[in-house]
């Protein structure tokens, strides 16, 4: 059985706790392993401030690992809001806006499993040169910046540009002799409502988010040539949160991403834009690099359980697959489940979450395998 699993660590001497729930900042060491980059070491800081004239929380995280298989990667994100004094307690800022920025850099292992939902229909993709059977591992590199800034136009609406930048080097020993280029720019709107008590862990409201921008992708000095794409980019993202008695809460999210594009998408070329299932932040307990296509669809619920001071349980369940929309196949819905214990870290009520998850997926070609550990800062949804 291979474990994948993330251990984070408080770096600060939680002698007191009630010291460490007053921290703005918090430093966490951060220790991983899994079959893609085994051993891997770093750290994340995060910190929680009020710009002036805001209610809400600003954040921003730093964060970054190496691995013992030389990988690596460095990222910084952060939601901000600025704007004017809000009219009263009980309403949000009018003329506020939100700038939500990801910027980084990754050099990380990967392995092709295929497209579409099956194992009968992902067993080879193409990559110019001839078909990549399932399993090849190749190394991606990565650069790339994602910027949204949405306005409030009202107490819980905000619409807005977003924009991507993303720059990329392909490494198939198997087929290229040399390393691949690759970038995309991407160009469109957002809009966001959020009538959440708590960003990081709401008890009632709503979350929901839909973006749409189109992409221009190139790729040069493949065997057939210069090869540019241009692909429609859409995805929403749905939370709910309630409050049941005894203090339980109740949350579920649904979530779709769709790409449409004027070539070919079993191109190794378009290969790692192509919406995932999966993964610590989507349906916990299958590998995120396995099931790719043009649509992605998911649900999950969790019901959150008080425990005792700092502590919470959780019992998560979630189900989804990806979609040709060309040659709409039907499988069996990849389910995944498990448990998870939470501890509150600040008064922000951040918390850390450890996760055990299993899912259905075949553990024949589920390289992860049933089982998946999760923990780190903030919840899944």
């Amino acid at each position: 059985m291979v474990i994948a699993w993330t251990l984070a660590v408080p770096m600060s001497h939680a002698i007191c706790l009630d010291s460490l729930l007053n921290l703005p900042a918090m430093g966490i060491p951060v220790v991983n392993y899994s079959p893609e980059s085994t051993w891997e070491f770093g750290a994340a800081a995060q910190g929680y401030f009020r710009l002036p004239n805001q209610q809400r929380t600003s954040i921003v995280q730093l964060d970054g690992t190496y691995s013992l298989n030389h990988q690596w990667y460095i990222n910084a994100q952060g939601n901000l809001y600025f704007g004017n004094k809000e009219s009263d307690k009980d309403s949000r800022a009018l003329n506020t806006w939100l700038l939500q920025f990801r910027a980084g850099y990754s050099n990380r292992p990967a392995h092709y499993y295929g497209i579409h939902n099956d194992s009968h229909f992902a067993n080879e993709g193409n990559t110019g040169v001839g078909m990549l059977r399932r399993g090849t591992p190749y190394d991606l590199q990565r650069g790339y910046l994602n910027l949204q800034a949405p306005i409030y136009i009202g107490q819980h609406l905000a619409v807005g540009p977003m924009a991507d930048l993303l720059i990329a080097r392909f490494a198939i020993t198997d087929i290229y002799t040399t390393a691949r280029p690759l970038a995309q720019v991407a160009l469109g709107a957002v809009a966001l409502y959020d009538s959440r008590d708590n960003v990081f862990y709401p008890t009632t409201g709503i979350f929901c988010k839909v973006s749409a921008a189109a992409s221009w992708t190139s790729k040069v000095d493949i065997p057939e040539g210069q090869l540019a794409t241009i692909n429609g980019l859409l995805s929403a993202d749905v939370r709910q949160y309630i409050s049941l008695p005894h203090n339980l809460i109740l949350a579920w999210q649904l979530k779709g991403q769709f790409m449409l594009s004027n070539y070919d998408i079993s191109h190794l070329t378009l290969y790692p834009m192509l919406p995932r299932l999966g993964g610590p932040d989507g349906l916990r307990g299958i590998n995120s690099d396995m099931f790719r296509d043009d649509i992605m669809l998911a649900f999950q619920t969790e019901l959150r359980i008080p425990i005792w001071s700092i502590f919470r349980a959780t019992v998560f369940a979630g189900v989804g697959d990806v979609y040709d929309y060309h040659n709409w196949h039907w499988a069996i819905p990849k389910v995944g489940y498990g448990v998870g214990l939470r501890a509150t870290i600040n008064k922000a009520k951040v918390n850390l979450r450890f996760d055990v998850a299993r899912s259905n997926v075949d553990p024949r070609w589920n390289t992860i395998n049933a089982y998946s550990f999760y923990l780190t800062a903030t919840e899944a949804f």
